[in-house]
């Protein structure tokens, strides 16, 4: 291997993990959710990442959140899997809010959502993971 190519790999290992260490920390770093400014009618944001079988993230993965009988939100996730919607109104309970997510040559098989802890605040930020198997 060539010098050059050498240090054009190393350039290119630093640029994604750069990239995945500010994902990472956008995605679900501590505290998330508290950048956002809630207002008072405003309930939790929603998010979380899209894997497959193997638990590989899926980027460019469509993600619908939507309130029951209501509508919702799409949106895609970005280059590790991971996905963000703001919260709906206050009103609505999270219980009422599904998350699906779909890719061509996909399918759905799984989606979870962690529970917040039971003292935690309404407007905590709800995450979910789906999970996509080949098809």
């Amino acid at each position: 291997m060539t010098v050059q190519a050498r240090c054009s790999r190393r350039i290119t290992i630093i640029a994604a993990g750069v990239c995945i260490l500010s994902t990472a920390v956008w995605a679900g770093g501590a505290d998330f959710g508290d950048d956002d400014d809630h207002g008072e009618n405003e309930g939790p944001s929603y998010f979380g990442y899209v894997k497959d079988m193997s638990g590989e993230s899926v980027a460019d993965a469509k993600v619908t959140v939507a309130v029951k009988d209501r509508g919702g939100v799409i949106t895609r996730t970005d280059a590790v899997g991971a996905f963000k919607v703001p919260g709906f109104a206050a009103e609505v309970d999270p219980k009422d809010v599904q998350v699906t997510c779909e890719k061509e040559g996909y399918k759905q098989v799984r989606v979870f959502r962690r529970p917040p802890p039971p003292d935690a605040d309404p407007k905590t930020a709800v995450e979910t993971e789906c999970t996509l198997q080949r098809t």
